[in-house]
This record gives C-alpha cells, structure tokens and sequence, in this order.
C-alpha cells in the first residue's frame, strides 16, 4: 500500500521513555536479528541478510513499529518489551512486503530496487523467510515468559491470515471481482491481520487483553479504507500508463455500488466507502483504554480529510 499517512504525534511518555527514542532501538533490534553472528554464519554479499539490510535501508514509516510503542507506552509497558514487539510486527511485515513485490513483478519500492529485481527471486523468498523466522526471535525476547505462549499463537493467526489474503488476492487477478464482500475480506485478511497485530500484542502485554476485539474492528476497518485510497491513487497512475487497464477490480465493484458505470462513478463510490470505514476505524479506536487507540484514531481521521 502506497497511500500516504502524516506524521503521527509523540503521545505523552506516561512509561518514562518516548516511541521516538525507542524506534532506533526497534531498527538495531531488525538489523541485528537479520544479520548472521558467530562462527557457523555464512555471510553472502549477495545472500539474504544482505538483501533484508537493502530492502529496510530504503526506509518506511514503520506504522506497525509506531503502533506498538504508542500503545504500549500508554499503557505502561517497559520500552524493552514495546521493542520487543514493534520489531516482530515489522519483520513481519517487511517479510510480506518482499515476497508481495516478488509476487507482483514490482520492480521498485521506496524509490529503490525491490529485493527480486536487485537479488534475484530465490534470495528474495529466503529473504521474506529470514524476517519470518526474526520476527519469532523479536518477540521472544519479551521478558514475561508466561504470556509468551499467547503471543507466539496470535503472531502465528495473524500471520497466517495474511498468507491467506495474500493467496485470495492473487486469484481473481485475471478477472473482475464481483463482489464488495470479497473485497473487504480480502483485505482485511491481508493488510488488517499485520496491523492489528501490534495493537493486540501490546494489549496482551500489559494486561488488557479483552480489548483485543476492538482493537481488532479498529485496524480491519482503517485497513479496508487504507487500501480503498491506494487503490484509487493506482488507478489514477494506471489510467496514464500504456497499455495499462482503464481500472482495477476494486473500482468496478465500487462503480455498481454507486449505481454508476464510469470511472467519475467508480472513484464516488470508492471515496464513500473509504470515508465510511475510516470513520468506524477511528471510532472503534478512541474506545481503547487509556487513549491507546490515539494514534490509530488520528491517522484514520487524517486519510479521512485528505478524501
């Protein structure tokens, strides 16, 4: 998803540290998980560490990673245990961003060469698996053992929601998708799963567990109206490009919602539906506790203005 987010705001450092602070420490964390140590390590100049230290380089807002030292730190956490957890949310993450560019064919993201186009396909797939496999060593480093067993099984369910998104969304590609429902489930499984997840991890981390559900409405919601305004940014470029589609499947379906065949119809009934679920994202999100949903609330309302 290529939409643009602002700038979020420093929530206040109620656990004694600040998300600014501790992002660093979220990219050392990411470096130092992907980059082999000791004396049975290859190091391949052109193997897998070295593509996932090219692909993170290029940089990234790293919202998942601001999500779950936000909510954390509003919550109380310690800033090692929200570190812990922002770095397996962006590991994650960036796992399924390569393997989506391999999968794609895109040959360029943040402005530089995606992993397949700079490596080559085989090491861009060992390189989505390397960040699978470190972003289990990330959250294994948070320090209340008992709840580790909890968090392991829900980063492996919203994981494997994102494969299964993934897969879905790749199956219509050769025709129109006639169906609103399928749209929204499609999304919600590929990009809301990794998006609730920091949410819902830094909810079971300090003891707050049964938001989980509202947390959960809150980013599935952001995540439909997210990828409703990428989708129509695609189409613009898309209708300028040679040879390219005069729309995608998502504009059809928002065309016959809005009772309308062009495409003036198609991007009308896309920015309603966007708005709509942008609106219910930032809804759901201002009822977290503590005001934990601050930051997922204001970048709902934020991509809800500039529609």
């Amino acid at each position: 998803m290529s939409a643009r987010l602002p700038a979020p705001l420093a929530p206040p450092a109620s656990s004694g540290w600040t998300v600014a602070d501790s992002l660093c420490a979220v990219e050392q964390l990411c470096f130092d998980l992907i980059q082999p140590r000791g004396e049975s390590a290859i190091c391949l100049p052109r193997g897998p560490a070295a593509a996932a230290c090219h692909h993170f380089q290029a940089g990234g807002r790293r919202i998942r990673a601001r999500l779950a030292l936000d909510v954390a730190c509003r919550l109380g956490m310690a800033a090692s245990d929200a570190v812990a957890i922002a770095a397996a949310c962006e590991l994650l993450h960036n796992a399924s961003l390569i393997h989506d560019d391999l999968q794609d064919r895109d040959p360029v993201r943040r402005g530089r060469d995606t992993v397949w186009k700079r490596f080559g396909d085989d090491v861009a797939i060992c390189t989505g698996d390397l960040l699978l496999s470190a972003a289990y060593a990330a959250i294994a480093g948070f320090s209340q053992t008992a709840l580790l067993p909890e968090m392991l099984r829900l980063v492996h369910l919203r994981t494997a929601a994102a494969v299964q998104g993934q897969c879905a969304d790749m199956l219509p590609r050769s025709r129109y998708l006639d169906d609103i429902g399928a749209y929204e489930r499609i999304v919600v499984a590929k990009s809301g799963a990794l998006l609730s997840l920091p949410i819902e991890l830094a909810m079971i981390g300090s003891g707050h567990r049964h938001w989980n559900a509202v947390a959960r409405e809150s980013a599935e919601h952001f995540s439909v109206g997210y990828q409703i305004v990428d989708d129509l940014e695609d189409w613009s470029k898309d209708a300028n490009a040679a040879g390219a589609p005069a729309m995608n499947a998502f504009l059809v379906i928002a065309a016959a919602e809005n009772g309308s065949t062009g495409s003036t119809g198609a991007t009308a009934g896309g920015i309603a539906l966007a708005r709509q679920h942008l609106s219910l994202a930032a809804r759901s999100a201002r009822r977290l506790p503590l005001g934990s949903g601050a930051l997922l609330a204001e970048l709902a309302d934020a991509l809800r203005c500039q529609l």
